[in-house]
C-alpha cells in the first residue's frame, strides 16, 4: 500500500471546509496547488481561515497498491516524531502528552473504505478530519505529522508517513489579499504568514491579532524614523520589507510604511483594518521607531502636512486606530522629563479626551481626518 497524494485546498472557490489558496510572494508568480504533499516530492503548506471553516473539514488522499477490485479500511493518526538529542527527545514526549490531551491541530483523518481499480490505484478520496483543533487553536504555524494505516484483520498497519506545514489564521484575509486565482501577486504569501503568524501567534481574537502586529511592527530593533516613504505606495513593496526585516541591516521608514505594514500583515490574519491620513499639525512629543522610552532626548515633536495610521472598519472620529509608527505619552504633564510610553492600540481617535489619540498626539493644528481608506496592493 502506497499514499501518492495529500490535497489540503481542494476547493479553490471556498475555504469552509477546506484549506484557504496561497502563494509563496509575488516573485513565485504561481498559487501553491493540491495536491500539497506528493510522494516524492517537497511538501508544499497550507493554510486556514478559522473563522470561515463549517461544520466539516475534509481532505483529498490517493492511494496505490491496494487490491485489485478490493477494498480497504484507511486512516491517519497523528504521530509526532522525534528529533535527535536529549531536547528533541524531551520535546516529542512533551507533543505526546499535549497532543493525547488537546490533539494535533489537524486532528486525526477519519477511517474510511477506500475501493480499488483493476490496477490497485484508488480515485481521489474525500476524508474527514476529526479531533482538529482548526477553530480553537488560534494564530499560529503548526507542523503536523501523520501516520497512515491500513486495517488489516484487527490491526491497523502503518504504510505511510506525512508531514505538513500548517498556518491558522483568525478569518479569510482581508484586502489587499484576496482569494482570486486570476490575481496570483495578491493571494496571501506564505512568507507574510511566517512573519504575521509568529507575532500572532495564539491570538484568539482580532482585536489581539491587530494588538501583536501592531507592536511587532513598532518594536522591530533594526528600524528607525524618517518622514520619507521608503517602501512605496503604489504598490506597496512588501517583499523589499520583509527582505529588509530578516536582514538584520539597519533601515528606515516612515508613517505610511509603518500603516502599510500594520495593516497589510493584520488583514492576512483576517482582521479588518483600512489606512487614511490626517492632516496638518505639530505634534506633542512621542516615541518614534526605536526609541528609548527612558532617555528624554528621544521623545520628539514634528510639523507633519500628514500622518498615516490604521483604522478599525472605517475612517471617522470616533473610530479606534492602531498607530505602528510610534508612542504617545501618556503622562500628563508635558513639560517634564517623565514619559509613560504607549502603543496607538485600538485607541479612539477622538477628540480632547485625555485618552484619545489626537489629544495625546496633536499640540497644535487642524489633524483634520480625511475619509479617504486604502488598502495598498502589494508587490
Amino acid at each position: 500500500m502506497k499514499l501518492d497524494e495529500v490535497h489540503f485546498n481542494h476547493d479553490i472557490n471556498a475555504a469552509t471546509s477546506d484549506a484557504l489558496t496561497i502563494c509563496k510572494n509575488a516573485a513565485a508568480m504561481a498559487r501553491i496547488t493540491a495536491p500539497e504533499w506528493k510522494a516524492g516530492q517537497t511538501p508544499q503548506p497550507a493554510a486556514y481561515a478559522s473563522a470561515a471553516l463549517g461544520g466539516q473539514v475534509t481532505i483529498k488522499a490517493k492511494f496505490s497498491g491496494g487490491p485489485a477490485d478490493g477494498v480497504r479500511k484507511i486512516r491517519a493518526i497523528s504521530a509526532p516524531v522525534p528529533t535527535p538529542g536529549l531536547r528533541g527527545w524531551i520535546a516529542f514526549v512533551v507533543s505526546v502528552i499535549f497532543r493525547a490531551l488537546f490533539g494535533s491541530v489537524l486532528g486525526d483523518v477519519r477511517a474510511k473504505t477506500v475501493l480499488f481499480g483493476a490496477a490497485g490505484n484508488s480515485g481521489l478520496e474525500t476524508f474527514e478530519l476529526i479531533r482538529h483543533r482548526l477553530k480553537t487553536a488560534g494564530v499560529g504555524i503548526h507542523h503536523c505529522t501523520w501516520t497512515w494505516q491500513v486495517k488489516q484483520g484487527w490491526k491497523w498497519v502503518d504504510f505511510a508517513n506525512t508531514a505538513h506545514k500548517i498556518y491558522l489564521v483568525l478569518d479569510v484575509p482581508n484586502g489587499p489579499w484576496q482569494q482570486n486565482v486570476g490575481n496570483v501577486t495578491q493571494l496571501p504569501w506564505t512568507d507574510a504568514l511566517d512573519k504575521a503568524c509568529a507575532w500572532a501567534h495564539g491570538s484568539m481574537t482580532k482585536d489581539n491579532a491587530a494588538a501583536t502586529v501592531t507592536k511587532a511592527i513598532n518594536g522591530q530593533p533594526n528600524q528607525s524614523y524618517t518622514p520619507i516613504t521608503m517602501f512605496g505606495s503604489a504598490p506597496y513593496q512588501l517583499a523589499s520589507y520583509i527582505n529588509h526585516l530578516d536582514s538584520g541591516l539597519a533601515f528606515s521608514l516612515n508613517c505610511t510604511d509603518c500603516a502599510d505594514a500594520v495593516t497589510t500583515f493584520a488583514n492576512l490574519l483576517g482582521c479588518d483594518l483600512w489606512e487614511g491620513r490626517f492632516v496638518n499639525m505639530v505634534t506633542r512629543r512621542f516615541l518614534p521607531l526605536n526609541g528609548d522610552p527612558a532617555v528624554d532626548a528621544a521623545w520628539v515633536s514634528w510639523t507633519w502636512g500628514y500622518h498615516e495610521i490604521c483604522w478599525l472598519h472605517a475612517i471617522g472620529q470616533n473610530a479606534f486606530i492602531y498607530d505602528g509608527c510610534l508612542q504617545v505619552d501618556m503622562d500628563n504633564n508635558y513639560t517634564d522629563q517623565i514619559h509613560i510610553a504607549q502603543n496607538p492600540i485600538r485607541m479612539k481617535f477622538g477628540t480632547n479626551g485625555p485618552n484619545d489619540y489626537r489629544y495625546r498626539l496633536i499640540q497644535s493644528g487642524a489633524g483634520t481626518v480625511q475619509n479617504v481608506p486604502r488598502r495598498r496592493s502589494v508587490a
